[in-house]
């Protein structure tokens, strides 16, 4: 098995707790309003929410779906950490993906949110430059579309 990571940054005007709250505690309501075109449905299928438990999301347009498995979550740090196990973005290749997310508050108001991705290949398998951009680009675009869910609904808490 080899282990290929990416890392990414990305600056928000959002503040760590808000964005947190809506990408962690609160993503079964908030995936599929903030991401409608590729979100049908988010659901905890096994679990209470904290380490341990199984996420499905079920993608819109016959994408299929991708399963979840919750392996750190912080709240007072703003640490979040999953795998993900099972479905559609996992490819031939890939056993899984453990993403690492920590949000840290700016003087602003804002977040950095700070990324890791980790591709868990099955043998001797190699993920492709290509894959992993795709990945990187995707990463930030939920993102995106999460703060801009936010800031368009200035009564979220």
């Amino acid at each position: 098995m080899g282990i290929f990571t990416s890392e990414s940054e990305h600056v928000s005007p959002v503040s760590a707790g808000k964005l947190y709250k809506a990408i962690v505690l609160d993503a079964s309501n908030v995936l599929p309003k903030a991401l409608p075109n590729f979100i049908k449905s988010a659901e905890t299928i096994e679990g209470d929410g904290g380490p341990g438990t199984i996420k499905k999301l079920t993608l819109a347009q016959g994408l299929g779906y991708v399963k979840h498995h919750v392996d750190v979550i912080d709240t007072e740090n703003y640490v979040y950490n999953y795998s993900v196990i099972e479905g559609s973005a996992l490819s031939e290749a890939l056993e899984k993906i453990c993403y690492e997310y920590k949000l840290v508050a700016t003087p602003d108001g804002g977040s950095i949110v700070k990324s890791t991705s980790k591709y868990y290949t099955k043998g001797d398998e190699q993920v492709a430059e290509e894959y992993v951009k795709t990945g990187k680009e995707r990463s930030a675009a939920f993102t995106k579309a999460i703060e801009d869910f936010i800031l368009a609904n200035p009564d979220y808490n």
